[in-house]
């Protein structure tokens, strides 16, 4: 894979297998559910493997943790500038661009001197499904 590679990172059945998992998924996924599709593709993981694999991911920026107030944490891959809607009645999440912060980026770095290097915005409520 490309992002291992340019990351200078060993190419690893599981690293290959769990980065295909972050790019297939339309959501932000968590540890479990990184583990849990890991071990359906036969690999002999454990829970502090997948725990280092974050981590270095996250160092090397390929991927991006957020948290939406569950008490765990939930990554994607980097790249994409987008944020999240989250349903706090049935936990689904949604991504949501063109939301407009890149024009409060520019107030802000006028108004007040501010190099913004990276932001995260969620916007937590109820889906249209919820809602019926």
């Amino acid at each position: 894979m490309q992002l291992l590679h340019d990351a200078h990172l060993k190419i690893t059945d599981a690293r290959k297998i769990a980065l295909h998992y972050l790019e297939k998924e339309a959501r932000p996924v968590d540890a479990e559910e990184i583990l849990e599709h890991l071990r359906k593709h036969k690999l002999a993981t454990d829970r502090a493997t997948v725990y280092r694999m974050i981590e270095t991911f996250l160092e090397k920026d390929i991927i991006n943790r957020f948290e939406f107030g569950e008490g765990k944490f939930r990554y994607e891959l980097s790249g994409s500038d987008h944020h999240h809607l989250v349903c706090e009645h049935c936990g689904r999440i949604e991504d949501i661009s063109d939301c407009g912060i890149e024009e409060w980026e520019k107030v802000v770095k006028k108004k007040k001197g501010f190099i913004i290097k990276h932001h995260s915005l969620e916007f937590f409520g109820m889906c249209r499904s919820c809602q019926r």
